[in-house]
This record gives structure tokens, C-alpha cells and sequence, in this order.
């Protein structure tokens, strides 16, 4: 019971010693606030990216799969090359026996091989260069994309048809009403059968930008080209979650065959093909956090340097204190306390500030942070070490101080 009166002395004598220097409390405050905001940032939509691919897997019955290509030559590449784009898989080990085969297999309703590519497009007087992918008809059964007008491809012998992004309309013929237009693509005229939806967020576990892509029959494109077009990854899905082991095996097994036992590729199925995205993301947010983590030790040099300054300031009430009984660790405790509540009250409102901020600019973002428990213990977890870490000095010097000399101190 003495102990909690005491702390709860330390707590009111803490208070009204920072109300006493109101300016200088804020701005110390606010370097806290400033770091601890930077990170519930960081975390706060790097979650908001994951939970977007994990929403897609689980709207699909997480009765999906997908094969990618794996670089065997360099471990410390395992992340990076988890994420099948164009640019990071030009020399891709996947090839057409691969998507034919594994479409065979029992249980498995469809199949879509990814090839992208960029290229340059014609449309009416205009040219752009974007992204094309070549796949087949069941892509859209397997991503959930939809089209907003006319249809989605088709297997037709000889129909060069495409289907457009919403906003690739948009920049071909200056607004997405272009169904039954035409585009050239290589010196092709291709019909435009199909507007896509506008894409509500760029983030998926195909990691292609619809909005911004134009989608063609892998056969046309392997027509046009001459060879078939570099596959990136296959999308594939089952009927039921509950086979999802026996497929996987029968994945295995058709790609050890095809590849003659190299594993240079990798199989994800269900929920883990959430998880090589999910390692990209963590790992570009642990670099952004280290970075914003030197705004939030800023901030605690800030502590350090005010809580120096009280201690100076307040030697003679230390002489007085201590001669009136105080012990060195009750002058320390008193000193920790006041820090505590600088850097507590600074992650406070730097949590706050954080989502704030996170919610204002995930309007001009594709993606929604993602409010957790484990963010705000982060933000009070930190705020505690910091006013314990840049707090201590200052209190161990007050608690040394000498209560002789201390009395004969003068402002």
C-alpha cells in the first residue's frame, strides 16, 4: 500500500513538473510522437496489403494453387523471387507441358498460365507501351476478375479478340468505352470483346496490375510470337479444399516428372500463397521501420536531453528530498516515472496520429490499413523502452547526486 502512494506521489509530482514547462514538454512529446507514428504507418498498411491477397484466397474457398519458378542458384533470393512478375522472371523454369499436364490432374477445374510481357499497342491515332498477358479463358474463373462489358476470352480457333483493363481503356481511346474497337498489337489487329472491371486494389497473388494490362489467348500470342510465350506462373484451382493435399502431391509428382526431379520451381496452395508476398512485404516494412526508427530515437535523445535538464534544474529539491529521508532508488524511481510519462503520452497520440494518418492516405492508396493488437503493443512496447532506455541516465544522476552538496545548489 506504501508503495502505490508512493508511486502515485511520483505520478503528481511528474505532471506538474512537465506542466511547468509546458513548450519544452510538447516538443520533447512530439519527437516520440513523430516516431512512433511513422511506424503504426509502416505496419499499419503493410497489413492492409497482406489481408487484401489473403481476402482473394479466402472469397476463392482456398481451393486455389499456384506454381511459380524458383531460383535453386542463390538461397539469400528466396524472397524476391517468390513474387512472379515479368522482371523478375525472365529466365522463368516454367514452360506449356507444365499448365497442359497439371491440368489433367483429378480434381483441378482450371488452369491459367501467366506470360507477361510489355509491348507497345495502337489504338485509333494513339500508341502506349503496357502490359500484356497472355493466358487462357480460365483466368477469370480462378482470380475473380469480372468484366464490366462485353466477354472474357475465349479458346475460338483463329479469334484474335482481347480484353482490356479498365484503365488501359482509358489511355488508348480517352475514356473505357472501347468495346468493339480494335488495338495492334505487333503488327496484329486484335478485336476488343471484353472491358475489364476497375480494379479495386493492384494487390493480388497474380501480381498483375488488371487495370493496367491487356489479356490475350496464350495460343494467339504463341501464334503472333512464334514460340510460346515465357509462362511467369500457373493459377490453378480444385474443387474442394478437402483435396487439397492429394492435389498437391499430384502437383509434385507432375512437376518432377516434367522437370526430370529439378526443383526449380515451388508449389503454393490455399493459404500459403499468401506467404512468399507476405515476405516481400514484411521485409520492405522491417527496412522502412529501421529507417523511421531513427526519427523515434531522435525523439528519445529529446527525453534524455529534458529529463538532464530537470535534473539540473531540480538539484536543490533532490538535497531536500533526501535529507528529508528519500533513498537513491526512490530519486531514481521519481526521475524514470517523469520519462515514462513523456514517452507514454508521446506513443499515445503517435499511435493515434499513425492511423490517422494511415486512413487519410489510404484514400489515394489501393489499400486499407489493417487495425491490430499487435500494432498497438508495438507502439506502447516501444514508448516504454525508449522512457526507460533514454530515461535512465538522467535518473541515475539525480539518484547520485549528493544531498550536502545538492543543499547548496542555486538556480
Amino acid at each position: 500500500m506504501m508503495k502505490i502512494r508512493l508511486i502515485r506521489m511520483h505520478i503528481e509530482n511528474a505532471i506538474e513538473s512537465l506542466r511547468a514547462n509546458r513548450m519544452r514538454t510538447f516538443l520533447t512529446i512530439l519527437g516520440v510522437v513523430i516516431g512512433i507514428s511513422s511506424i503504426v504507418v509502416i505496419f499499419a498498411l503493410s497489413g492492409g496489403a497482406n489481408s487484401i491477397i489473403q481476402d482473394q484466397i479466402k472469397s476463392g474457398g482456398e481451393t486455389i494453387a499456384v506454381v511459380r519458378p524458383k531460383d535453386i542458384s542463390s538461397s539469400n533470393k528466396s524472397i524476391i523471387n517468390s513474387v512472379a512478375t515479368s522482371q523478375n522472371f525472365l529466365q522463368s523454369s516454367l514452360r506449356e507441358d507444365d499448365f497442359r499436364n497439371i491440368s489433367k490432374i483429378k480434381n483441378i477445374i482450371a488452369t491459367a498460365p501467366l506470360a507477361s510481357f510489355n509491348s507497345k499497342i495502337k489504338g485509333d491515332d494513339k500508341e502506349i507501351t503496357t502490359n500484356i498477358l497472355a493466358s487462357t479463358p480460365n483466368l477469370d474463373q480462378i482470380t475473380g476478375i469480372k468484366v464490366a462489358k462485353g466477354e472474357f476470352i475465349t479458346n475460338s480457333s483463329n479469334a484474335r479478340t482481347a480484353v482490356i483493363g479498365y484503365q488501359t481503356a482509358v489511355s488508348l481511346f480517352g475514356s473505357p468505352h472501347a468495346l468493339g474497337k480494335y488495338i495492334s498489337i505487333k503488327g496484329e489487329n486484335f478485336l476488343i470483346i471484353g472491358i475489364l472491371e476497375k480494379q479495386s486494389s493492384i494487390v493480388n497473388f497474380s501480381n498483375i496490375d488488371f487495370d493496367n494490362t491487356i489479356i490475350l489467348n496464350y495460343d494467339e500470342v504463341k501464334n503472333i510470337m512464334g514460340s510460346s510465350p515465357q509462362i511467369q506462373q500457373i493459377n490453378i484451382k480444385f474443387n474442394t479444399i478437402n483435396n487439397s493435399d492429394i492435389v498437391q502431391h499430384n502437383i509434385e509428382e507432375v512437376m518432377h516428372n516434367s522437370h526430370k526431379g529439378e526443383i526449380d520451381y515451388e508449389i503454393l496452395i490455399g493459404k500459403n500463397i499468401t506467404h512468399s508476398s507476405s515476405d516481400l512485404i514484411s521485409m520492405g516494412s522491417a527496412i522502412l521501420a529501421l529507417v523511421a526508427s531513427i526519427s523515434l530515437i531522435v525523439g528519445g535523445i529529446g527525453i534524455m536531453n529534458i529529463m538532464l535538464v530537470n535534473v539540473s534544474e531540480r538539484t536543490r529539491e533532490i538535497g531536500i528530498r533526501k535529507a528529508l529521508g528519500a533513498n537513491n532508488n526512490q530519486i531514481l524511481l521519481q526521475f524514470l516515472i517523469e520519462s515514462l510519462i513523456i514517452s507514454s503520452v508521446g506513443g499515445f497520440f503517435g499511435y493515434l496520429l499513425g492511423y490517422s494518418f494511415s486512413f487519410t492516405v489510404s484514400i489515394f492508396l489501393p489499400v486499407l490499413p489493417v487495425i491490430s493488437w499487435q500494432i498497438m503493443v508495438l507502439a506502447a512496447g516501444l514508448s516504454i523502452i525508449i522512457g526507460i532506455i533514454f530515461g535512465m541516465y538522467p535518473a541515475i544522476r539525480a539518484a547520485r547526486k549528493d544531498p550536502i552538496e545538492s543543499l547548496r545548489y542555486y538556480n
